[in-house]
Parts: structure tokens; sequence; C-alpha cells
């Protein structure tokens, strides 16, 4: 029931720490596009932020301590705590792979993921902050706020509860909520995610002087560094403060000039905060973050914005086209392209880049809706080419866009109806399209495969666990879900097709123990239970199918089985053999009802109505309760008479005379 041990499991540096995620090379928001966050540091609780030294506890090990208490308590016995490490052993695997596939853009897989993480483990505060977190990401906040709620509810001492459902409550514009939250989260463990997280807060509340004392002590406690300024930038440039933002990422470029994201950090300053004057700033330090990370997406984007808008054509179909490989589901770059593919007179290339970008786009409100351009410069491309109708139709629409995005900034809303504007949804209604980052999900998939293993090899366990309680519904639960993880883990079948026998679900018996004896077809154990899975549905010639390889001592030495082989051979093979066999069981075991059933109905089958009643109405006296076995001889009764009469009635003479 076992698989190789987990510490052969390799998984990826970027999910070491379940609750301390690090944030180097996250992207956050700033003017619609992304911003590099700084990294994170480890930090532990005290009455002030303070940092420590300490070795975490890695996934690799944490999933083998699991295992092996799980394997340990297993072997001892102790059922109960082994079902419990293995359970937990999924919550944390299955939320991690799920983690990676929200990083990765896929959300519907990743929710179900932690669905199934959950379902494994169902208080498992971690996970729900992790899906919560999840959830924010998708723009699914009404969830993302329950999940959070649940976590800090059940676990009231988890500060990274408290954190993300902060951070939830003030995107949803909740702030005295949010502040209370990410207050306790700070009190309860004052490290450097937490108080950077109250910052941010204060920060979007527009209260400056609290933001920088914690940005002090912040800075006191960890000590003069590259990371901590990206962190203090990022926390003013998202914040909108781009001022504030500037000189931090210049001391994180001084104290280490190849640190990633920090080029670009501050280029994106300078275009947030001073505009087309510092386009020649902005494009130097694109540059250079391109020199440390060449395939950048967002500097290649920056820089062929700021070439197209000083018509520097050439370069900037050169990083617009680089920024499209990059991110192919991206709809930016394209809007850009379509522009620039106007100014040189592509008409059919700037359509199709228009109408690839509006595909794409899966949210109108996206980047304040600048989609609308994408629907206002389509039209005007079709204008031009003489489609006044198709025209009119995207204007319809652009119009429509501009004036919802005019009355969000003034704190309005104006949800567009679907039948106002043909193939325009409200900006809050998520499309199925998904835009999925392809090398991340290249990781995804390498590190999914790399832990099916061990995720099916518990869920095997547990549900040998159950079958042994005799819960065989939820041992064939554990035991699909072990399947689908890895359907070729040696014993499972096994295990799936006799606890399906045990539980008396014979026909779902018969799928696992048909795949298990075409790799073991030396099991005479498994090879007798699909036999009389066969016998019990009434498939008398594939139980003979499934008999006839076993040794017949074997078979006559067991009495179910020899029952069984003898009526598959009266039913559906060597009639005379099987009721031989019949025969001598009836010899052996004389008070067997069943035996005397069997016989009865063998003899009936072949007309012989005397010797059939002789065996039912036997079978009957030992067994008043049958009702099959009293109408069988109601029947065969019935027969008799039927027989007897024609056989004792008079011929007609035919020749009278």
């Amino acid at each position: 029931m076992t698989a190789q041990p987990i510490n052969a499991v390799e998984i990826p540096e970027q999910i070491r720490q379940r609750n301390l995620r690090s944030s180097l090379a996250r992207r956050r928001n700033i003017r619609g596009r992304l911003l590099l966050a700084a990294a994170s540091v480890c930090l532990v609780a005290g009455t002030k932020l303070q940092a420590q030294e300490q070795q975490p506890r890695t996934p690799e090990s944490a999933l083998q301590e699991h295992y092996d208490a799980a394997q340990n308590f297993q072997a001892a016995g102790n059922l109960s705590l082994a079902a419990l490490h293995y359970k937990a052993l999924l919550a944390e695997s299955l939320s991690a792979l799920a983690t990676q596939r929200a990083r990765a853009g896929d959300f519907p897989k990743a929710f179900a993921l932690f669905d199934e993480a959950l379902n494994a483990d169902p208080d498992d505060a971690a996970v729900k902050v992790e899906y919560a977190q999840a959830c924010q990401e998708a723009k699914e906040f009404g969830k993302a706020k329950a999940l959070a709620q649940a976590a800090a509810g059940s676990d009231p001492r988890n500060a990274a509860a408290h954190r993300v459902l902060g951070q939830i409550l003030l995107l949803t514009d909740d702030n005295k909520s949010a502040m209370q939250q990410l207050e306790t989260a700070v009190e309860l463990q004052p490290d450097f995610q937490n108080g950077s997280a109250l910052a941010a807060a204060y920060l979007k509340l527009k209260d400056e002087d609290h933001a920088a004392k914690i940005f002090a002590e912040m800075l006191t406690s960890f000590g003069d560094k590259p990371e901590i300024h990206l962190e203090f930038g990022t926390a003013y440039a998202n914040a909108g403060y781009p001022e504030k933002a500037v000189p931090e990422f210049q001391k994180t470029i001084a104290e280490n000039s190849k640190l990633p994201g920090a080029h670009y950090s501050l280029g994106a300053a300078y275009m947030l905060g001073i505009g087309p004057q510092a386009y020649d700033q902005a494009a130097a330090e694109f540059q250079e973050e391109l020199k440390i990370s060449p395939r950048d997406y967002n500097s290649h984007l920056e820089l062929g914005v700021i070439y197209l808008s000083q018509h520097k054509l050439p370069e900037a179909e050169q990083e617009l086209t680089s920024a499209v490989a990059l991110d192919l589901q991206n709809p930016d770059p394209l809007l850009s392209l379509g522009q620039l593919y106007d100014q040189t007179n592509r008409a059919g290339e700037a359509e199709a880049a228009y109408r690839k970008a509006i595909q794409l786009n899966t949210d109108v409100s996206r980047n304040h809706f600048q989609i609308e351009r994408a629907h206002y410069l389509l039209a005007r491309a079709l204008l031009q080419s003489g489609r006044q109708d198709e025209a009119k139709k995207e204007m319809l629409i652009s119009n429509q866009l501009l004036k919802q995005s005019v009355l969000e900034k003034q704190g309005q809303s104006y949800p567009i109806p679907s039948n106002e504007v043909p193939g325009v949804a409200a900006s809050k209604d998520a499309e199925s399209a998904q835009h999925l980052d392809p090398e991340a999900m290249k990781d995804v998939e390498k590190f999914e495969k790399r832990l099916s293993s061990p995720i099916a090899d518990s869920y095997n366990n547990l549900g040998a666990i159950a079958a042994g309680a005799n819960d065989f519904t939820a041992a064939l639960g554990y035991f699909e879900r072990a399947a689908a993880w890895n359907p070729a883990l040696e014993g499972l079948d096994y295990n799936w097709g006799r606890a399906a026998f045990s539980g008396r679900q014979y026909l779902l018996a018969v799928a696992p123990l048909t795949r298990y004896l075409q790799n073991h077809p030396e099991d005479s154990g498994a090879r007798s239970t699909l036999a009389l899975c066969f016998f019990l549905l009434q498939n008398y010639q594939e139980a003979l199918k499934t008999f006839q390889p076993m040794d017949q001592t074997l078979i006559a030495t067991v009495p179910v089985l020899a029952f069984a082989y003898a009526v598959s051979l009266t039913k559906a093979g060597d009639y005379t053999t099987g009721l031989q066999t019949l025969k001598s069981l009836e010899n052996a075991r004389p008070d067997d009802a069943n035996i005397h059933k069997a016989l009865g109905e063998a003899f009936g089958a072949h007309g012989d109505y005397a010797q059939a009643i002789e065996e039912l109405r036997t079978a009957t006296r030992q067994n008043p309760s049958d009702e099959d076995a009293a109408r069988e001889l109601n029947e065969f009764e019935t027969a008799q008479k039927e027989k007897s009469g024609t056989e004792s009635k008079p011929k007609p003479n035919s020749n009278p005379n």
C-alpha cells in the first residue's frame, strides 16, 4: 500500500514556506501595469518588529514527517492518528499545487485543488488562507472574504488569516474593519510581511505618517537592505506616491544594481510621477532591467510604449513584438501594436491586432477600461475600409465603455446590459477564457507529476484504513481519488476491488480487479474475488472464464468457490460436470439450503421437474424466508402438472370409422 518516500519529491523553492510566501519577483499593479515587489524577509513575533535567524521547515521535510508518522502509526495499529497525518499531507500538498496553479493563472483548476485539500482536512486554516489569496487574485472577493473569515474564526491566532482578511476588506472599501484585521495580524506576529501590509493600508488611506513610522521601524529592525527599500518603494508607488517611491528605488539600485525588478520599478515610477518628460530616464531604466532579465515582459512593453510615443517605430515594433511573444494572452501590447500598424499603413494587421486585443480582454474594466480605445480604433479602421455598419457597432461599444469609465472615476457604477451592447458584459463578469502563463504552466505540470505518487499513496492508505473500519463508501471514494492521481499505483486496484466487493458493490469491483489481474494473473485471491463478483452479478459466462485458469484443487477446497463454480457450470458451461459437483457438495453439506436450491434450478432448467421439486422443497424447508426458492418451486410444480396432463390426455381418434 505504500509508495516511494516523499523525500524523493522535489518541491519548487517559491513555495518553501506555506504562510510566508516570498514576494521576490512578485508583480503588483502600478498605473494599470505591473510593478515588481520586494523580497519578503522572515521575521518572528515580539513587542516590536524584529528580525531573527531561523531555519524554516521545508515542504519536503514537512511532507516526509507527515508520511513517516502516518506509516509508523499505521504499522502500530493506531489508525486514527495515521489517518490524521495522511489527511494533513494531502491538505498541504494539494494546497501547494493549487497555489502554483493560481500563480500561473489557472484559477478553475486551482480552486478545484483547494476544494480537494479542504475535503481532506476541512479545519486546515492555512489552506483556507491560501485559497482566499487565490480568490483575491481572481477578483472573487466574496469567496475570498468568506474563506479568510473562516480561517480567522477557526484559528484566531493565525496572523496570516487576519492579514489576508484585512487586505481583502481593504479592496472592498471596508476600511475600518480592514485596519482592525491588519493591526491584529501585526500584534500576533509583528513580522516584515504583516508590517508591510499594514503600512500599505495606511498609504491607501492617505495616512502617510503612520506608514512612515512603520517603515522606519522596519528599517531599524532589519537593517538597510536593498530588498527593503524595494518593498517600501513598491508600497508608495501602488498607493499613488511616485515621488516617494523614486528615492526608495534609487536607494535599492545604489545598494544592489543587479537586483531583479529594481530598474523596472524605478522606470515605472518615473512614468507614473513625471510622465512623458521622464520617458528617456524611464527607457534607460527599462534597458538596464533587460540586461538583468532579458525576458522581462513589462520592460519590453514599456519600452515599446515609449518608442511608439517618440515615433521610433522600428524600435517600438521590436519591443512590442517581444512583449506579445512573452505573454500571448495579454491584450496590452496588441493595442499598442495595432496603433503602430496604423501609423505604418498596415490596415489589415492593425485590425487583426485590435480584434485580438478585444478577444483576449475578459474584463472590460481592466486597466481603467483601456479596452475602450481598442474598440474606438477598430471602429476608425473599419470606417476607413468602408464597413460602416461594423464601425457603428464598435463605436457604440466604445462610447458605452467610456461612459462607464467616467462614472467609475466619479465613484459611481454604470453596468452595461448585455442586450444593450452585444458582446460586452458588465465589468464584474468574468468570462471563461483563461490567461495562462505558458512557462509557469510547464513548471506546474512538472511539480504536479512529482507530487502525484505521494498524494495517490495517501489516498490509497486512507482507503485501506476506512475499509478496515467497514466504511466501504468512504474507502471507495479514497480509492477513486487515488486513481485520479496515479492509476498505476501498485496495489491500488486490488484494494479498490476488494473494498467494493466487501461493500457489496460488485459491479464497481469488476473494473479494478480486472485491471489488477491483467498484471497479476497468478493472484488466485484476486481472481476468485472477481469470479465471485461475476457470479453474484449473474454473469455466469464471465464467472466461468475467470474461474477456469485457477487450480481446480483450490476451488474444490473452498466451499463458496466450489459452489459458485458448479452453478456457473450448470448455467453457462458443462452441465453434467456442474451437476456432479453440486451433488458432491450436497452430500458434504446436506443442510445447506443454497445447494438444494441450485440443484433445483439446474434440474428444472433441464426439464427434470420431479428432481427440481424435491430439491426446492428441501431448500424452502431449510430456509422458509427464501421467496425466490418458493416461487421457483411453485413454477416447477405447475410445469409438472401441465406436463403430466399433456401426457395422460388421450389423443383424438383421427379415423372414427
